[in-house]
């Protein structure tokens, strides 16, 4: 097939254009994203039959993810997960930031990079097709942050996502991707017989606001042990009180002994193997989706996608016992993730 990128409007958010590139390797596996908010709004590869099929939740315009703000596949940021409170603690020093979970502060606010119109470049390469997005933000987090975002397209169907910024001062900074995946293909079933997989030997449980606290537990002998091979409907619905805080699923962080989570559905034989040097992952199983609205593909329903936010700890700032976010003045900021599909 041939190897293209393309771009086309997507729609309009905050009285801006907002245009959406689609990159195709020569394996006909598709990757888009949108200006909106460094948003990936399709992942399209084959299954075991070759059938090419989008397998994350996404709408057909920028519009739509104004009106469900879900974080459906936004680029998350200046601080992922949730912040106790809405506090940053920076060199000893309280900030309050605008909380938009309640009290507290959830995927950076209400002006988080999620809410932002980027600047999109696009480079075609011999072994890989990017789009590049960079934004200059100067919301109420410390400083004035120029970060970029680029996705790259590889023959081996991989995408591979490098974030990098510099901050004029010294600030938090803990950025994730929260697309929601489903490999059975434009969202035919659920996501309870996937099965996950990775070597995180504790998680960290939460509280009814959904807070992580500050002591881990083991996995062993719980329905959070993913440390072999186990379907997410073990989980979903399970009767273990953290399950029920989270609404009948995980919302849940793990912290990764290994930094490599694989996701397989054997209906469609399509594997995700997603490869991080994050300390952790928050594993979300679209217990929240909701209904009353529509996909391109389906109509909205609860358990149609699993995020796989792999990051820092969230409310790391209570805990010091975590790995910080903290990045000083004028100090680069990089990080890669890799995600691989395959078929089994």
């Amino acid at each position: 097939m041939e190897r293209k990128i393309t771009q086309h409007l997507f729609g309009q958010a905050h009285g801006q254009n907002v245009i959406q590139t689609v990159m195709q390797n020569g394996r006909g596996m598709r990757f888009a994203s949108c200006t909106y908010g460094a948003t990936i709004t399709e992942i399209a590869v084959p299954n075991q039959a070759g059938l090419i099929e989008n397998v994350v939740c996404s709408f057909e315009r920028v519009e739509d993810y104004l009106f469900q703000p879900q974080f459906f596949g936004s680029t998350i940021g200046p601080f992922a997960g949730r912040l106790e409170n809405s506090e940053l603690v920076i060199n000893g020093q309280s900030l309050h930031v605008t909380p938009n979970e309640g009290k507290h502060l959830l995927h950076g606010g209400n002006a988080g990079f999620h809410t932002k119109i980027w600047h999109v470049e696009t480079f075609e390469e011999k072994d890989r097709l990017t789009t590049k997005y960079s934004l200059t933000y100067d919301e109420e987090f410390p400083g004035d942050l120029q970060i970029e975002v680029c996705f790259s397209l590889l023959e081996t169907n991989e995408v591979v996502v490098t974030y990098s910024g510099v901050n004029s001062e010294d600030t938090l900074l803990n950025c994730t991707n929260h697309s929601y995946f489903n490999l059975s293909g434009n969202l035919k079933e659920t996501i309870h017989n996937h099965t996950l997989k990775m070597n995180a030997r504790r998680y960290i449980p939460i509280n009814k606001h959904g807070l992580p606290l500050g002591k881990p537990l083991e996995v062993e002998d719980t329905v959070f042990d993913f440390t072999q091979v186990k379907p997410l409907s073990a989980v979903i619905g399970a009767t273990d009180k953290q399950v029920c805080l989270a609404s009948g699923g995980l919302d849940h962080t793990f912290l990764l002994d290994e930094g490599i989570i694989t996701l397989t559905d054997s209906n469609s034989g399509r594997q995700l193997i997603v490869v991080t040097q994050e300390p952790a992952v928050v594993v979300y199983t679209g217990n929240k989706i909701g209904s009353g609205y529509s996909f391109k593909e389906a109509n909205s329903k609860n358990f149609l996608g699993i995020c796989l936010e792999e990051q820092n700890v969230p409310n790391s700032i209570k805990y010091p016992q975590y790995p910080s976010a903290f990045l000083a003045k004028d100090t680069p900021y990089s990080k890669t993730t890799t995600y691989k599909f395959e078929v089994i």
